[in-house]
């Protein structure tokens, strides 16, 4: 039987490779760890959803019960170092889309999930940009409550 947080993962992958992003197709839409090669320190083209953190509110809250799993999306985008925003339109319009879609929404229903709201990160990341890509990240919460 799969996790919970398994089951949420797996759920929205197939929700965002079901939103016909434009200029990608399915197999640029990954689930992995990390959203580049660890060994080779490589970044590729796509969408990658990979594990975050969950959040636990505090224990003598009345949501004592209530777990926030997250699912890191990070979108990758060649630019071969151009700054200017021409290149990085692809990324902002795939970010803009999924965020709209899960933010304070239930757009899917899945493993308990009573809302999925959208944690902000970074709408530029400096690190892919020296390596000749575009890249931004935000988290996907969904919560659910369970004990």
């Amino acid at each position: 039987m799969a996790s919970t947080f398994e089951t949420i993962w797996d759920a929205v992958y197939a929700d965002i490779v079901g939103l016909g992003l434009s200029g990608l197709v399915s197999d640029q839409i990954k689930q992995q760890q990390f959203a580049y090669n660890p060994a080779s320190e490589l970044f590729v083209e796509g969408i990658f959803l990979c594990p975050a953190n969950e959040l636990l509110p505090d224990a003598g809250s009345n949501q004592r019960m209530l777990t926030s799993y997250g699912v890191s999306v990070t979108l990758i985008k060649a630019s071969n170092g151009v700054l200017g925003k021409g290149v990085l339109s692809p990324v902002l319009q795939w970010r803009e889309t999924i965020r709209l879609r899960y933010h304070d929404r239930r757009p899917i229903t899945v493993a308990g999930v009573h809302r999925f709201w959208c944690e902000p990160g970074g709408m530029v990341l400096p690190e892919a940009f020296e390596k000749q890509f575009d890249a931004s990240a935000f988290v996907i919460r969904a919560d659910t409550y369970e004990g």
